[in-house]
């Protein structure tokens, strides 16, 4: 009688699958202020500086008395954003390489809390009511048609609403990597650079960036799993099918105009990471992720929405 032999397929200890997003683009967009309180006020001028005045000086030389400042305030309100996991005993006895249970439980909760400051910008940058200057393109209007849409004259048209809205033309565009991956190929923009005859291939990152007039392309890549939760996994865009196009300092001054700012406390860095021991059960760890910020859009005349620019 043959002599029978179980086989256990063992885990590859140099290679594991996962989707872990990277091209978050959350915290390049908006100029970084580090404050020790919670709330606050951010100062604001009005526009009584920029008014036409006469100038020419009176009898006995005088100058004429104006009122040039006008001074106002928002409020900011930093929030903690965190999320707790555990590790087990069990978890640690049981998990097996390349698995590790505290280095999965840490990068699980980050990415989580990652996405969540992602899509919350996102949501925020792509809705109509936050960014009032917008157009909403459909049909053929879209980029997505080649034969049909113009996507240099809506470039156009968002640059010139922005800089008469707040007197400084955009100097960043967002986008998906969908969207992006559209735009590179669009015929339109490789003729107005001149590439159509004589370009193989799709257009670069600063080509793109050349084409809609602005000094940064920021695309995000960063997909999220939409479904609910028990439901069949269904990855999605988190920067969706739109364009934003903003005047975005690269960081923060004095005497300033931008879209908004990321308030972020004094002496914590983004998505810190506690451990502490737990004795229910017996031997576990806790692990908490936490984030401390606010994404303050405070100017919205900086901004201007693309929406729906592709089908």
């Amino acid at each position: 009688m043959a002599q029978l032999t179980a086989i256990v397929d063992k885990l590859l200890t140099n290679v594991s699958s996962a989707y872990i997003p990277d091209g978050y683009i959350s915290e390049q967009i908006l100029p970084a202020i580090k404050v020790k309180q919670k709330t606050g006020l951010l100062a604001k001028y009005g526009d009584q500086h920029l008014r036409i005045e006469t100038t020419v000086m009176g009898g006995r030389g005088e100058a004429r008395r104006v009122e040039s400042i006008t001074r106002s305030t928002s409020t900011y309100s930093v929030k903690s954003h965190g999320l707790e996991g555990m590790v087990t005993q069990d978890d640690k006895d049981n998990v097996e390489k390349p698995y590790d249970a505290e280095r999965d439980e840490v990068i699980g909760l980050t990415t989580m809390l990652w996405l969540d400051k992602e899509k919350a910008l996102a949501d925020s940058l792509t809705s109509t009511s936050v960014l009032t200057q917008n157009t909403t393109l459909s049909g053929t209007a879209q980029f997505s048609d080649y034969t049909n849409s113009d996507p240099i004259s809506k470039f156009k048209d968002a640059r010139g609403t922005v800089y008469s809205a707040c007197g400084m033309a955009p100097d960043t565009a967002l986008m998906s990597w969908e969207v992006f991956n559209t735009l590179a190929y669009h015929p339109g923009i490789l003729d107005a650079l001149g590439f159509t005859q004589n370009r193989a291939g799709q257009l670069s990152e600063p080509e793109l960036a050349k084409a809609m007039g602005v000094q940064r392309l920021l695309i995000g890549t960063a997909q999220y799993n939409s479904a609910s939760e028990g439901q069949t996994d269904v990855r999605a865009a988190v920067w969706g099918k739109h364009i934003v196009f903003a005047v975005a300092p690269k960081s923060a001054g004095l005497y300033q105009t931008s879209l908004g700012y990321r308030m972020e406390l004094s002496g914590r860095s983004p998505r810190q990471v506690f451990k502490f021991s737990i004795n229910n059960p017996p031997n576990s760890t806790g692990i908490i992720v936490q984030d401390d910020y606010q994404q303050l859009i405070s100017n919205a005349a900086c901004g201007y929405l693309i929406e729906d620019a592709i089908a």
